[in-house]
């Protein structure tokens, strides 16, 4: 059966990671984002789809607006 992560709480549930990544020329920024506020502020419901998600954030360093996201799955140790 295939998994279906589609919601901030998918994310959160299934302990992986999402990262956002500024793509601003010369700025680069990597940070992790913080999914349990994310779920405070725009609902555990809330899409993590690129196109739902990116347009609310900005990066901290530079403030552009322009962001890609990764999500990583969970890293926990085996058995």
């Amino acid at each position: 059966m295939p998994l279906t992560v589609s919601t901030i709480g998918d994310v959160i549930d299934g302990d992986y990671t999402l990262t956002a990544c500024c793509y601003r020329f010369g700025c680069n920024h990597r940070a992790e984002l913080d999914l349990e506020a994310l779920a405070t502020r725009l609902g555990r419901s809330h899409s993590f789809r690129h196109k739902d998600l990116t347009p609310k954030l900005r990066c901290s360093k530079c403030g552009s607006k322009n962001i890609g996201q990764r999500l990583s799955p969970p890293t926990g140790s085996p058995g």
